[in-house]
C-alpha cells in the first residue's frame, strides 16, 4: 500500500454515513511477529461485533459491514507487505485501507464519519527523503526515513567506468564503420585535470536520468560523497532538491547505519521547518485573542472555521460531548462513555482540515505552554 496522499485525506474527510468504523493497529514488517497484526485485528473485530450488537444492529448488517476486514485475517501475503501501522475504514461502501509509516496506538472509533487523527499525524510527519551514495565507482540511491534506509534499483550508468567503456566501444565501432559520424568529444583544456572534470560532469548528467526513473516523488536529497564531487554534482543536476551540505567522505566505507544517522541530522531541520514555524508563531501571538489553549475554546473556533493552525499532543485524548450547532463543550471525560466513541480533539482536527487549516501532532515536550492542545486563530 502506498502512502496516503493529501487528495485521499481530503476525500476521507468528506465521507459521512450512518455508520463509519475506523480501526488503527500497529503491525510488524518481518518474521513471525507479522502474525501479531492478525491477532490484533481478530480481537478488534470481535469487540466491534459485540458493540454493534449492543447498539441494536442486526447480525446480517454487522457481517456485511465487517466482511471486507474479515477477509484480511487469512491473507498471509497482505500481512507480509505492511509498514509500521495499518488504518482500516469500513462503511456501507466497503473497505478503505492505508499503510502508516509511523507506529500507531491500537484504537477503534464508531461514528458517522471516520476518525482520521492518526492518518493526519502520519501525513504531517512525512519524514521521507533520498540519500544518494555518490561514487565514481558504484553510485547507489536510497529512500530514507528517520529509522530506515531502503535501496532503490538504480539503472546504469552507476559508475564513471561504465560511461567511459561505453564511449570506448562507440569509438571502436565508428573506427571500423564507413560512417563519418562523430562520437562524444570532450572540449576544453588539454590538462588531464580539466578533462577528468568534464568526464565526471558527463557521468553525472547521464546519472540524473537514471535517478529520475526511480525517484517517484519530489523529496529532499542528501548526498554522501568525497567533498570535491559535491559541487560538480550540484552544478550538473540542478533540478533535484539537494540539501546544502553533504555527508563528507567515501560512501563505500560507510555503513548503512552511519548514512541513516548522518543524513537525518542534515535533513531534519528542513522536514520539520513548517512545524517549527507554527510553534514560533504561536509563541509570538501568546497572550492575545488570536490563540486558544483549551478544548472549551478550540471546539467552537473549529466549528466556526477560525482555526488557522491546531497543535495537539501526541496520544492525548479528550472524550465528551459538544453542541452540534455551537461547538460548546458540554462534558469532558478521561474515558469514552462506550466502546468506539470518538474523541473531541480528533473532531477538532477534522473540522480544522475541512476549513483548510493545518494540524500538527507534537510530542509533549514540544507543546507550547505545557498544554495538550493549542490553536492559532485566523480572527
Amino acid at each position: 500500500m502506498n502512502r496516503l496522499t493529501t487528495r485521499e485525506l481530503h476525500d476521507l474527510l468528506h465521507r459521512q454515513a450512518s455508520l463509519c468504523v475506523s480501526l488503527y493497529l500497529p503491525v510488524e514488517k518481518v518474521g513471525q511477529d507479522t502474525r501479531q497484526g492478525v491477532i490484533r485485528l481478530k480481537k478488534m473485530l470481535r469487540s466491534i461485533t459485540q458493540e454493534l450488537r449492543a447498539r441494536g444492529l442486526k447480525p446480517q448488517a454487522i457481517e456485511e459491514l465487517l466482511q471486507p476486514a474479515e477477509v484480511l485475517v487469512n491473507n498471509t501475503l497482505f500481512w507480509e507487505h505492511q509498514d509500521q501501522g495499518l488504518a482500516l475504514f469500513l462503511d456501507e461502501n466497503g473497505l478503505i485501507q492505508h499503510a502508516l509509516h509511523q507506529p500507531c496506538e491500537e484504537s477503534v472509533t464508531i461514528s458517522d464519519q471516520f476518525m482520521l487523527l492518526p492518518l493526519i499525524m502520519d501525513l504531517a510527519i512525512d519524514d521521507s527523503y533520498y540519500v544518494l551514495s555518490l561514487s565514481l565507482d558504484d553510485t547507489r540511491i536510497y529512500l530514507a526515513q528517520r529509522s530506515s534506509l531502503t535501496e532503490l534499483d538504480l539503472p546504469q550508468p552507476r559508475s564513471l567506468k561504465f560511461v567511459m567503456n561505453s564511449y570506448n566501444l562507440e569509438k571502436q565501432l565508428q573506427h571500423h564503420s564507413p560512417s563519418k559520424g562523430k562520437g562524444t568529444i570532450f572540449h576544453g583544456s588539454d590538462s588531464v585535470k580539466d578533462q577528468e572534470k568534464l568526464r565526471i560532469e558527463e557521468f553525472f548528467r547521464l546519472l540524473e536520468a537514471g535517478l529520475r526513473s526511480v525517484m517517484k516523488e519530489d523529496r529532499p536529497m542528501v548526498v554522501a560523497c568525497v567533498d570535491y564531487l559535491f559541487p560538480i554534482f550540484k552544478s550538473a543536476c540542478r533540478n533535484f532538491d539537494i540539501i546544502d551540505s553533504n555527508i563528507s567522505g567515501s560512501p563505500e566505507n560507510m555503513k548503512k547505519e552511519e548514512l541513516m544517522t548522518q543524513s537525518w541530522q542534515l535533513v531534519e531541520p528542513m522536514l520539520t521547518r513548517k512545524q517549527t514555524e507554527a510553534i514560533e508563531q504561536y509563541h509570538n501571538r501568546a497572550g492575545s485573542n488570536r490563540v486558544a489553549q483549551t478544548i472549551d475554546h478550540i471546539m467552537p473556533a473549529a466549528l466556526q472555521g477560525r482555526i488557522e493552525t491546531l497543535l495537539i499532543q501526541r496520544n492525548y485524548y479528550i472524550w465528551g460531548d459538544c453542541a452540534e450547532s455551537t461547538g460548546k463543550v458540554l462534558t469532558q471525560l478521561d474515558q469514552p462513555k462506550r466502546f468506539g466513541d470518538p474523541d473531541l480533539l480528533s473532531e477538532a482536527a477534522r473540522l480544522t482540515l475541512l476549513q483548510s487549516g493545518q494540524v500538527y501532532v507534537l510530542d509533549q515536550a514540544d507543546m507550547p505552554d505545557e498544554t495538550q492542545c493549542a490553536a492559532i486563530l485566523r480572527f
